[in-house]
């Protein structure tokens, strides 16, 4: 199926809860930022941080309906805990916040083994406030990514308001379809009805498959997160080459599988990183160290004690953090990083980070989203390694998920661990986690093949008189920190960044290239955005002193035909270059 070019249509077509959303045009995605009416009005789907899926929209308005107080709105959590620091996030920031209520909910646990198969006892939260207080909310929702999922939230709105009406369905399903097999197939019937009730249920379990869109039992729900935490550990815990020596040099356990952590979005693995910090250290600040995506700089921002803020991420940045150590102007609980970042594709040198991080005491947390772990070995260097497992590990772009590795031979670990040991709530919804399992199954052999198009894709644009610059792990002052950490077999990433020289060349092709276009990375197709303006319109000139051009183009490299692939974008450059002519 070719990619939807229909502002708002989901990414991928036709999928209940996809990921992305299609803004086809750098007109379009200008407007969406602004908020006009001929773009926000057909928006169907979005990222689901940032837009609220129309199936929680309706599990809010109906829990508003029957719990609301007037003049109140609602967002739903996956626990009470995380409805209390949504409660302590509007207090801290509203004028007028102290009103805010918090309501717990929960739905029926199985009442047989049958009922296992898609009934799971759920808890959650709900945070009521005013109306007023909605921009504040919103705001928690995007930075801690630890809201509900749309398929989460679709139980819910089933199970809570639903369930009566579903349940008379299905009972008079199953009498119906006992009747016709006892009809249609024997002249006696107690002899047809026990052989055919086997057929009677199989037949009505997939009337549920069919219903609900299960990809497995719901009792086999922890068994796919042991599966995703065992896949995940094997992946990061693997000695290769260059790092073999500091591997051997290092004392204690190998990384364990209770070692990882599955969480609702790669946001919320670090959120819970920096809450995780905040309440072993909390009188000191953080750094965030290169120009990040946008919501690791607000965190940081937002909670805690403040942020030394290192855009460039390079080696004058780390002469300025080792400055301020040195002369106790500083004193920070941790470092975040990304390897590499997003968009500028800069690998920061963790060899010196880690050098410092060990004599000045403090954690290193390591976000290699971008690079993924079958490309890059960053556990040595790092005490938490975090990712969003909603990218190239899923690949289907129709599940949000993230991790979060502890590093057994961490001098932080035993805090670390005993943290997470008291603290770690599990809010990885059991359905999510199902898909996830499904998705991550050929991780693997498609993270390769991604790497070799990616290769020939990045090494099109450079050959182009039109642009002024390419974005990519090879291409970087950096390269040699990445290839420090390089797995043996592994490549440098499906992601890239262009910059033309001239910024009407650059919405010209964007707007020509037949691919999809829209928010998010990884995804097993070609995806691309004009990256400053979706992520940080509001911005653009702060952004700018970074590195950051406001006309930058971010592709991410997905599974097509690789010469069917380039040929599409030779088109867009052909068009663009026309305009010379």
């Amino acid at each position: 199926m070719s990619p939807s070019q229909e502002i708002g249509a989901t990414i991928p077509n036709d999928t209940a809860h996809a990921v992305s959303v299609t803004l086809p045009t750098w007109e379009a995605t200008v407007g969406y930022e602004e908020g006009e009416e001929w773009v926000v009005s057909k928006m169907k789907s979005g990222y689901p941080r940032f837009f609220i899926h129309g199936i929680i929209q309706e599990l809010s308005k109906n829990i508003e309906t029957k719990y609301g107080r007037e003049g109140e709105k609602a967002m739903i959590f996956p626990s009470y805990k995380v409805a209390k620091r949504c409660r302590d996030f509007i207090k801290r920031y509203s004028q007028s916040g102290n009103n805010v209520r918090i309501l717990q909910l929960s739905t029926p646990p199985p009442m047989n083994e049958d009922e296992r198969s898609f009934i799971i006892e759920s808890n959650i939260g709900v945070c009521f406030f005013h109306e007023e207080e909605w921009p504040i909310a919103k705001q928690y929702w995007q930075h801690s990514g630890e809201g509900i999922s749309s398929r989460m939230g679709e139980y819910l709105l089933r199970e809570l308001f639903q369930k009566e009406k579903t349940t008379r369905k299905l009972a008079t399903l199953k009498q119906e379809l006992q009747v016709q097999r006892i009809q249609r197939k024997s002249p006696s019937l107690s002899k047809s009805f026990s052989s055919t009730q086997e057929e009677v249920d199989n037949e009505y379990f997939a009337f549920i498959e069919q219903k609900f869109g299960r990809v497995l039992d719901l009792k086999f729900a922890l068994e796919a997160k042991r599966a995703l935490r065992r896949r995940i550990c094997g992946k990061a815990d693997k000695s290769r080459n260059q790092i073999e020596e500091l591997e051997k040099s290092k004392r204690g356990k190998s990384l364990s599988e209770t070692d990882v952590y599955l969480l609702p979005s790669g946001m919320n693995a670090i959120f819970t990183a920096h809450q995780a910090l905040l309440q072993l250290f909390p009188n000191r600040e953080s750094v965030c160290f290169g120009f990040p995506y946008v919501d690791t700089l607000n965190i940081l921002k937002k909670w805690g004690p403040g942020v030394l803020f290192l855009g460039f991420g390079d080696d004058k940045s780390l002469d300025e953090l080792e400055e301020k150590l040195q002369s106790n102007s500083i004193s920070i609980a941790g470092l975040f990083c990304e390897c590499p970042s997003n968009p500028l594709l800069k690998t920061p040198n963790l060899k010196r980070i880690r050098s410092l991080a060990d004599k000045y005491d403090f954690v290193v947390v390591v976000d290699e989203t971008v690079g993924n772990f079958l490309n890059i070995h960053v556990l040595p260097y790092a005490d938490m390694v975090v990712s969003s497992l909603t990218k190239v590990f899923s690949g289907d772009s129709n599940v949000m998920a993230g991790s979060l590795i502890l590093n057994p031979k961490s001098s932080k670990y035993t805090q670390l661990k005993h943290y997470f040991t008291t603290e770690f709530e599990d809010i990885f919804w059991a359905e999510d986690a199902l898909y996830l399992e499904r998705n991550s199954r050929d991780f693997t052999e498609r993270s390769i093949k991604i790497d070799q198009t990616t290769l020939e894709t990045v090494e099109l644009f450079t050959k182009s008189p039109l642009i002024s610059k390419v974005y990519y792990p090879t291409l970087s002052a950096s390269k040699s920190y990445y290839d420090n950490i390089k797995t043996a077999n592994g490549g440098y990433g499906g992601l890239f960044s262009i910059l033309f020289h001239d910024p009407n060349d650059a919405i010209c092709f964007f707007n020509t290239i037949q691919l999809h276009k829209g928010p998010s990375l990884g995804t097993n197709f070609t995806l691309a955005c004009p990256y400053a303006i979706l992520a940080h319109y509001q911005e653009l000139d702060e952004i700018a002193q970074w590195g950051v051009d406001r006309n930058l183009i971010r592709i991410s490299v997905g599974l097509e035909d690789k010469d069917v692939l380039l040929e599409t974008l030779q088109l867009g450059l052909d068009k663009a270059a026309a305009q010379h002519t």
